[in-house]
């Protein structure tokens, strides 16, 4: 695996938003409830997650209860802010149509202690992408070097002109078009800094 650190304009992180729609992979400690993972370990604040995040899904389960639900690795998990319609409304942590959905929502598990390394999927949706993505891109994520190129290939000027600088591995690198058509294939610890 490769490291990549970026420094770019702060206009340009958005560009990176779609990178969570298909899930980056978190090292962790696993074993431990949803609420730890999201509180301890990516750092929301309870009251973010009690009100901001409305549907999770952990290992395509939706979640009711995130002190009950446990991370393991190799799971996926997915968050998203409130979702419109009858399929937002059902699928909402705790809402009133939860039990339209019971034989399918994620069951009550015993919790072990956070002590074990593992990976997890961490996959981002709406207003949730927006307001924890950047701190995630900071701290860095693994993701699929195609991934990236698709990035720059769907938005060359952008790219080209707020992607300051950039290292991989212990090297300075110059992050124009021709670096990113060398990344599918290859898997990438990605971190993005805005340049300052």
């Amino acid at each position: 695996m490769i490291r990549l650190h970026l420094n770019v304009d702060a206009s340009c992180i958005p560009l990176f938003y779609s990178l969570f729609e298909k899930g980056v992979v978190l090292s962790a400690n696993t074993g431990c409830t949803l609420r730890d993972f999201l509180c301890g370990q990516l750092r929301l604040s309870g009251d973010y997650l009690d009100q901001r995040v409305q549907t999770l899904f952990l290992d395509a389960r939706p979640v009711d209860d995130v002190d009950k639900a446990v991370v393991r690795d190799g799971s996926t998990l997915a968050l998203s802010a409130a979702m419109p319609g009858v399929l937002g409304a059902t699928m909402r942590k705790g809402g009133r149509y939860a039990a339209f959905r019971k034989g399918i929502s994620q069951p009550a598990d015993e919790c072990g202690i956070c002590e074990t390394s593992g990976r997890v999927t961490v996959k981002l949706f709406n207003m949730v992408a927006k307001e924890v993505g950047g701190r995630l891109l900071e701290t860095g994520v693994e993701v699929d070097g195609s991934d990236l190129q698709r990035i720059a290939d769907r938005y060359p000027g952008e790219v080209s002109r707020g992607i300051q600088k950039g290292r991989m591995d212990d090297h300075a690198i110059t992050p124009d078009m021709a670096f990113f058509s060398t990344l599918p294939g290859k898997r990438v610890l990605l971190s993005v800094g805005i340049a300052g």
